[in-house]
This record gives structure tokens, sequence and C-alpha cells, in this order.
């Protein structure tokens, strides 16, 4: 299993996509070599990050 369990990935939250927009996701994430699920979970986990630098820099300012 896991050696720290607070790596585990245990809360979902469901997204939903149209047609045009699961089928460029699917794509992406083949081109990526990812699962379309964990592609997405990365691109949200990147946008957090962006948020929180743009954030940090707008209180260093």
């Amino acid at each position: 299993m896991y050696a720290d369990p607070t790596h585990l990935r245990d809360n979902p939250i469901k997204v939903r996509f149209n047609d045009s927009e699961k089928a460029v996701i699917e794509a992406l994430a083949n081109f990526n070599g990812r699962q379309p699920a964990v592609f997405v979970r990365e691109l949200v986990l990147a946008g957090i990050a962006s948020l929180e630098q743009r954030s940090s820099d707008r209180e260093a300012a």
C-alpha cells in the first residue's frame, strides 16, 4: 500500500464535459501517455499552483 496514507487519492470530484471537450482531453492525454483522469488531475493541480504563484506575486508587489 502507501508508506504515507496521506498520499492516497480517495476524494472524487465529478466534472462533466461535452463530447468534443472529452475528445480533446482523451487525445491530449493519449499524446502525453496518460490516462484521461490523471491528465485532468495534473492540469487542475498545475492550475492551482499557477494561481498560488500569481497570488504570492501580487502580495510581494
